[in-house]
Order: structure tokens, then sequence, then C-alpha cells
């Protein structure tokens, strides 16, 4: 059956360069890639309304993160007048300090370093979404976009390896939504960047929280996650945390090239409960509709809550992985009451139905005079015991 999904655009520019003096001020330590995600159907009132937005605050001036700089008023004022458009925000964030340590010693070369950011970026964008354009920035003396139109002119497959999708370059000058994926890639700049962020600095990632898909962090360290949650450190269990968060991760590692629709389905999933869990979400149940919107632009397309619910979360719990659930959604459990939220729920729905299953078989035997026992069969051995004892 073919789905007829909408096409989606991902608009891209970045923040920070290649570069490796990083005890240099002038050198950024962060390389942040971001994608602003639009519904073709929605693609001519952003443009319109993100005009409006760079008239009002930029004038007649491109509307740039440069140009905003640490003037977090006005920045913070330009982020509420964009929150309301129809837009996501899918971002990558090397934090190059990190790399050397993990064992990527090719990346301090420019050829490798970019071909590891661009491999990541349209990887991710490429596995969500089935009909998908790519409009990224073209600056002939810009390194990184250079190095990324070698990488897309030198695949020769691309048709094969991105599916539908289609790629795209526009000067930034003359395309109002990659000015926008400009000011919110240096908008989480000033979130995550040393060098930019200062005690004045609000809290842009909470300010974007509603618009943001997922952001990932390169390298992934599972303590480093642990660790940036410390405001809440009190309140999870690091066992429980560690063991449900390293179940979900090691499912991902073996699943994610697997080009099955129903488990891509699932290592999406999966993939945006870790994103929460992550980033000082460990708290917040993930609404089942929040979870099913995020699968509707990708090859499974638009599925109903019961199919959500057999077909990806309890193919995921058969697998191993502990999704904690109660009436207000899904999340990867990190203390031991959300454990026994899972039991609860479980218990909710299991108990009466033995309760029923029992009663259907004291009733038939009863009738019987004791000659049919619905669960004599071998294949309900394991239900006769149970009733049994």
């Amino acid at each position: 059956m073919v789905i007829d999904m909408e096409r989606v655009y991902a608009f891209t520019d970045e923040y920070g360069a290649f570069g490796w003096d990083i005890d240099n001020p002038t050198v950024t330590t962060l390389f942040i890639v971001t994608a602003i995600v639009v519904k073709e159907s929605d693609l001519e009132e952003l443009r319109k309304s993100v005009e409006e937005v760079r008239i009002k605050h930029f004038q007649t001036g491109e509307m740039k993160s440069s140009g905003v700089g640490a003037n977090h008023n006005r920045r913070r004022r330009i982020v509420a007048d964009i929150l309301p458009l129809p837009f996501n925000i899918f971002s990558i964030c090397v934090d190059k300090r990190e790399l050397p340590v993990v064992d990527y010693p090719g990346l301090r070369h420019i050829s490798s370093f970019y071909k590891f950011i661009n491999n990541i970026v349209h990887k991710e964008l490429r596995r969500a979404y089935k009909q998908l354009t790519i409009v990224a920035d073209q600056s002939g003396t810009d390194t990184y976009m250079e190095s990324f139109a070698r990488y897309v002119a030198g695949c020769q497959d691309v048709r094969d390896l991105f599916g539908e999708a289609d790629f795209l370059f526009e000067d930034s000058k003359s395309d109002i939504i990659i000015q926008l994926a400009d000011l919110i890639s240096g908008t989480l700049g000033h979130q995550y960047d040393p060098s930019k962020h200062a005690e004045d600095t609000p809290n842009y990632y909470k300010m974007l929280e509603k618009k943001i898909f997922r952001i990932e962090h390169y390298p992934k360290h599972f303590n480093s996650y642990i660790l940036e949650n410390s405001a809440i450190a009190s309140e999870y269990d690091e066992r429980i945390a560690k063991i449900c968060f390293e179940q979900a991760r090691t499912y991902i590692n073996t699943h994610e090239d697997n080009e099955d629709v129903e488990v891509q389905a699932r290592v999406a999933t999966l993939k945006y409960l870790l994103f929460r869990f992550m980033n000082n979400d460990t708290r917040k149940y993930i609404p089942t509709w929040e979870l099913r919107n995020l699968l509707e632009n990708m090859e499974i397309g638009r599925i109903s809550t019961h199919r959500f619910r057999s077909g990806i979360i309890a193919k995921l719990r058969d697998e191993g992985i502990i999704i904690a659930s109660s009436k207000n959604g899904y999340k990867i459990p990190s203390r031991e009451s959300e454990l026994y939220d899972f039991i609860n729920h479980g218990a909710t729905v299991v108990l009466p139905m033995l309760g029923r299953l029992q009663k259907c078989r004291e009733i038939i035997k009863m009738g019987t005079h004791n000659n049919l026992d619905l669960l004599a069969h071998d294949e309900y051995a394991a239900l006769r015991k149970y009733f049994d004892n």
C-alpha cells in the first residue's frame, strides 16, 4: 500500500566553524547544524510570517544571529515572535572538545570533520522523512557548504540513498527560512557554547522547547547526560535510569539501519523518548498523540492509537525495552515509582482479563459437568497452571 505523505522541507544552516585551537577564544568549541523542518502546505505561510519578523526586527537587513549577538533582550523578543509559526527544529550539536578523547583522531582533518557532520545530519533527516527536500545555505567562501556540495555531488546513488529526497542550494540573502535556520543555530550556540554562554544568558532551550523535535549531541555519553540533569539528581535513581537507558540505546544501535518500516518507527519513537529523557525531562510522560505525530511524516504514516500501542510500544517491550506508562503517556523510567506505574498500568489490564478467563472456564466446566475444560489443550498449559495454583 502506498501511503500518501506530504513532502517535508528542511532548511539548514550552521553555527561555528572548523578549527581545533579551542583554547583560542575566537575559535568556537561547538559546531551546530540546524534544520528548520516545515510541511509543504505550511511553506508559504512560514515564508510570509518570517519575513514579517525580519522586517520588524531587522528592517532592510538580513536576519542573522550574528546581527543580534549577545543582546539577549532583543533575541528574546525575536524568539517570542517566531514561536507561533508553523515549523519545527532538528539540530546536531558537536562538541569538538570531546571528539579527540573518544577515539576520533581523524576528525582533526577538515575533510573528515565535515563528512562526519554531513553524515549525521542527512542520515537523520532522510531516515525521518520519506519525501524530503533539503534546502541549504550556499556560500562560495563557506568551507562547510563547499564540503556539503561536494558530498552531495559525490553521491552517485543519491536517489537510492535518499529515497525521494531532493537538494537545493540557496543564498541565505534570498531565502528567509535559511535565515531562520541561521538565527536558531546561533541562538543554540548561546545556549550550549561556553564561549557564548554567560550568567545573563536566558534558557533558550526552554524557550524553543515546543518547537524542538530533537537536538542530537555528539559524542554521546550516558554519564554526561546524567550529570546534565543534576538539578533533579535527588529525584531519580541512577541505577534504574542507567538500566533503562542502556536497554533503549542498545536497541537503537542494533536496529537503526534496519529498513523495515515498523522497525524504523520503533527506533524513531525510542529516540524521541530518549531525547526527552536526556534533556531535563526525566519527570515528564510523553502523550500518545505527541509520539504518533512524530511518525506522521515517516513512511509508516498516520497510525491509530491502537496500532501505536500494539505495533510500536508493545513490540519494544517484547524486545526488553522498559517503557513506563500512565494515563499521561509514556517515558523511559528513571525511578522506582515509574516502574510501578508500568506494573500497575499492566495490572489494570491483565488482572480483569484473567478474571474473565477464569470465570468463563468455571461456567463451562459446571455446565458440562466437568467434561469440558477450555484450558485442557497443551497450548494453554501455562494458563492452566496459573489458575490451578
